[in-house]
């Protein structure tokens, strides 16, 4: 039969450290469990009981023992498991539909302040009327009218969807949350491997991240009138989409591999 310590002296300090306070735990909860849960036996039965809950104890440890399938040893801890290795393709795949929800917003807004503008043109090609003057308008004028009543209406249906703000805030949210998560999947691979992989996902996800900060730093600009930094806003938007959409099979084929390890534990 081999011995158990040459076999322990070649598990790291660290994994052998957390070895050892996993099954603490697992003991310390088993036994808490047991002592809680169990009515004081007779003096006759206490050392059958004391076994049964040392044993309890011993299984329960043994159960939550973390496999030895880490990929640094588990020197990291959960953060080289299988769950957190899922967050970043989780979060990624979400943050992409409030991407496209967030543009949605941003092109309603655009509608409703150039429909504000269009109004104000068309206000300024109606004739000036004199007080008193009983001349009918003319056929263009009544239809000018018209034009500008529909349009009026228009803009205070858009008005009160409240689009400027709602697209204000979901592209923080996505500002906030999208560096925050790239972020992660970054250090998450360096826990799961100690290296980083350098290709198109990394790639274009690191652009991506660029291109939300160059979005975010025209808003001064825009909020000033600006149409160049309006228009440029735009365009390194759609660019954005464009990339976030190209490298998303490169990311489901990524936690595709990460889901597929059963040697990783989940925690």
């Amino acid at each position: 039969m081999p011995s158990v310590a040459p076999n322990m002296a070649r598990v790291p300090r660290t994994r052998r450290a957390r070895l050892l306070s996993y099954g603490l735990l697992a003991g310390t909860l088993a036994l808490g469990l047991g002592s809680s849960s169990f009515v004081p036996a007779p003096a006759a039965a206490v050392n059958s009981a004391a076994r049964g809950q040392a044993a309890v104890a011993i299984a329960a440890g043994a159960l939550l023992l973390p496999a030895e399938a880490w990929a640094k040893g588990g020197i990291y801890g959960p953060l080289e498991g299988k769950a957190s290795s899922l967050v970043h393709p989780f979060m990624m795949g979400s943050l992409f539909f409030v991407t496209l929800y967030s543009g949605f917003l941003g092109w309603q807004w655009r509608q409703t302040r150039l429909a504000g503008v269009e109004l104000s043109d068309l206000r300024k090609q109606l004739p000036k009327e004199e007080e008193g003057s009983e001349v009918e308008p003319s056929s263009a004028v009544m239809a000018l009218k018209a034009q500008i009543s529909e349009l009026d209406s228009r803009r205070k249906e858009l008005i009160q969807g409240g689009f400027k703000d709602k697209h204000f805030m979901m592209s923080s949210t996505l500002l906030g949350g999208g560096v925050f998560f790239v972020a992660y999947g970054v250090f998450n691979t360096f826990f799961r491997t100690e290296k980083l992989f350098p290709g198109p996902h990394l790639f274009a996800g690191a652009a991506i991240v660029v291109l939300w900060a160059l979005s975010a730093a025209l808003v001064p600009y825009m909020e000033k009138g600006n149409d160049t930094a309006r228009n440029t806003h735009i365009a390194l938007n759609v660019l954005n989409v464009s990339l976030f959409t190209w490298q998303l099979p490169t990311g489901f084929e990524i936690a595709g591999k990460v889901w597929d390890k059963a040697e990783l534990p989940w925690f």
